[in-house]
């Protein structure tokens, strides 16, 4: 219906939107609202919007909207957020939507001033589910924290730099799903935060391959492109773990600079553009991360043991199976949380890049157990750490019948007690969980090889078992 230039590589430089309506209606469009005009029972309303913009975010919307608005910002770039809501909606569109201050100004202060601050933001309510971030008026079906959070994001990452071709679209979805998740690390709290990264990395492994980065072969399908589990989960996690491996300080004034470039501000970009900024602040070369965890599938599962070595001193070792064979190993920094007596816990991060590696780090009490990963920082499933000692070994173990048709048993050796067990199929879904228990009922499970993850009063550790 509007013949236009539809492509990743130009930007319309401004354009003036004339919406002639019903004189009761409201008209809604990008950018400033500059006048009408009526005639008859007519009305025209005109909208300016002065900056590159790409054709699939210029949109109009015409109905009897209620208008009401807020002012963001901080002198001397204040502006208004304008929102267009249904009549019938707009008391409770007007509690739900005061969030977005906060998340403007959390926004502004980790990346940069909301980029579109000389004209305007806002929502305009519509018809279809979800949202739409056209620049400077984001197209709502609901105004949950999430969602608003999701759209204001995509006016840095994907309005103001927008994915130069389709296979990147992780740089607009992935950026704008990790900045929800940083709304909720910063309003709700770092513990909430972990559960967020629990439930995207539990939904990226729910299938062993898949890539961020959207293969040339992919591209005629859109709901590849649209991936919630890989362009929007995994692109976030992927960020996450960038934001892990440089450390907040190299992560955040990278990206700064990335939506500084003036080669790509208001413009396009790829992910060697994103990587290139990335490795100029933190001097890093992150050829393989990026071949790892972006362009290539699936994600690792550890395997990885602790040892008592020597006074003050553990002996960490770390194995790894990859769910897909197109990497051959993930190298990522591993986090370990070891515990001591009363409650003492100590963190390390040994830098892992080959199977079998090695390391002997320093911890100031008696270890007394470990734990992989506490915070959800690494894109992984079916691990297991175990502390190895005399004391702690399943050598002696005996799990029968395996294979196994209805029931599961586990003798232990004496002083070893099961806190909990947690079975996993091959494609790393969860299919049984219990606690205090020793021998299960694996007769609804289905055929092949399952692994449980057992979690003892000295360690967790992982077995394996077929099903007939």
């Amino acid at each position: 219906w509007w013949p236009c230039k539809q492509d990743l590589n130009d930007k319309v430089e401004n354009i003036d939107v004339y919406i002639t309506a019903p004189a009761n209606y409201v008209a809604v469009a990008n950018g400033l609202q500059l006048g009408q005009t009526t005639s008859g029972n007519n009305k025209t309303t005109h909208f300016q919007h002065n900056y590159p913009i790409p054709a699939y975010l210029i949109a109009i919307a015409v109905t009897n909207y209620s208008v009401f608005t807020q002012q963001a910002g901080t002198a001397p770039n204040n502006f208004p957020v304008v929102n267009y809501i249904y009549p019938e909606n707009l008391q409770q569109a007007q509690q739900q939507l005061a969030i977005t201050l906060p998340i403007m100004d959390l926004f502004e202060d980790l990346f940069e001033t909301y980029p579109f601050h000389e004209e305007k933001y806002g929502h305009a309510q519509c018809g279809f589910g979800g949202g739409m971030e056209h620049t400077t008026v984001s197209f709502m079906g609901s105004f949950g924290r999430e969602l608003v959070a999701h759209e204001l994001a995509h006016q840095w990452f994907g309005d103001k730099i927008t994915c130069g071709t389709w296979n990147d679209i992780w740089l607009n979805e992935g950026f704008a799903t990790y900045l929800s998740g940083l709304v909720v690390e910063n309003l709700d709290g770092p513990g909430s935060f972990v559960n967020w990264k629990g439930d995207a990395i539990e939904n990226i492994t729910y299938f062993p391959g898949g890539s961020v980065y959207v293969p040339d072969a992919l591209l005629d399908n859109v709901g590849r492109i649209f991936s919630n589990r890989l362009s929007y989960n995994k692109g976030a996690m992927v960020v996450n773990m960038l934001r892990f491996k440089l450390g907040d300080t190299n992560f955040y004034q990278g990206v700064k600079n990335y939506l500084a470039d003036p080669d790509l501000a208001y413009g396009y970009a790829v992910t060697a553009d994103l990587q290139e900024h990335l490795e100029a602040v933190s001097g890093m070369d992150l050829t393989e991360f990026f071949n790892d965890w972006v362009y290539q599938q699936g994600y690792p599962s550890y395997d990885i043991v602790t040892q008592p070595w020597g006074a003050g001193q553990v002996k960490i070792t770390v194995n790894q199976a990859q769910s897909d064979q197109s990497v051959s190993y993930f190298e990522m920094p591993v986090p370990v949380r070891l515990y001591g007596p009363g409650g003492m816990s100590h963190n390390v991060i040994v830098d892992n890049t080959f199977n079998g590696q090695e390391f002997i780090v320093n911890v100031p009490f008696t270890v007394l157990g470990a734990e992989f990963d506490p915070e959800n920082n690494i894109i992984s499933a079916n691990n297991s750490i175990v502390l190895d000692n005399a004391g702690f070994s399943l050598s002696a173990a005996n799990l029968y019948p395996n294979p196994a048709k209805d029931h599961l048993i586990l003798n232990l050796p004496q002083g070893l007690t099961i806190e909990k067990a947690i079975f996993y199929n091959t494609l790393g879904q969860k299919v049984l969980e219990a606690s205090n228990e020793s021998s299960w009922n694996v007769s609804g499970l289905s055929s092949g090889m399952h692994f449980i993850t057992l979690t003892t009063n000295r360690g967790t550790t992982q077995m394996k078992f077929i099903k007939e």
